[in-house]
């Protein structure tokens, strides 16, 4: 059965809201700024004043970054392409800017019986430059000006 747009429920708020477990709140309490002074025997001293109390709310579910100027690219993948991609984007480590892709798990990842699509993937994301070969076997580089996971930096 087919359904339709009107088959779907509509909301007048989003509906999918942040889970509890997902969010942390970090309490710590800043540097403040270094005050020198001169002691009674005449010596140069210096101390770390404490700044101010900070409360910091951050999402521990794990995510990865899609840069916007990349979409256009994203969404002409084939859909080898995209599976591989997903896969890609699962196993890319934080601040790593390379991947191991392995052929048998990539299969079951995406749930293709042949290697030939991985390899149809892999051949489509070279080709677009969303990863490049590195000397060796079987690892990529990723391209971190499309996607990453955590700070470029």
């Amino acid at each position: 059965m087919n359904k339709k747009l009107n088959d779907f429920e509509s909301y007048s708020e989003n509906p999918s809201k942040i889970l509890e477990e997902d969010v942390k709140t970090l309490h710590y309490i800043s540097k403040g700024k270094v005050v020198y002074f001169v002691d009674e025997n005449g010596e140069q001293k210096q101390y770390q004043e404490l700044g101010e109390e900070i409360h910091k709310t951050i999402d521990t579910r794990e995510y990865r970054k899609v840069f916007v100027e990349d979409l256009q690219n994203l969404k002409d993948l084939s859909t080898a392409g995209l599976k591989v991609l997903c896969y890609i984007l699962k196993n890319l480590g934080v601040k790593r800017d390379e991947v191991n892709i392995d052929i048998i798990e990539c299969m079951a990842f995406t749930g293709y019986k042949s290697k030939v699509n991985i390899y149809i993937g892999i051949v489509e994301l070279l080709d677009k430059k969303l990863i490049f070969r590195k000397v060796g076997s079987g690892n990529y580089f990723i391209n971190v000006n499309s996607y990453y996971n955590g700070n470029r930096q």
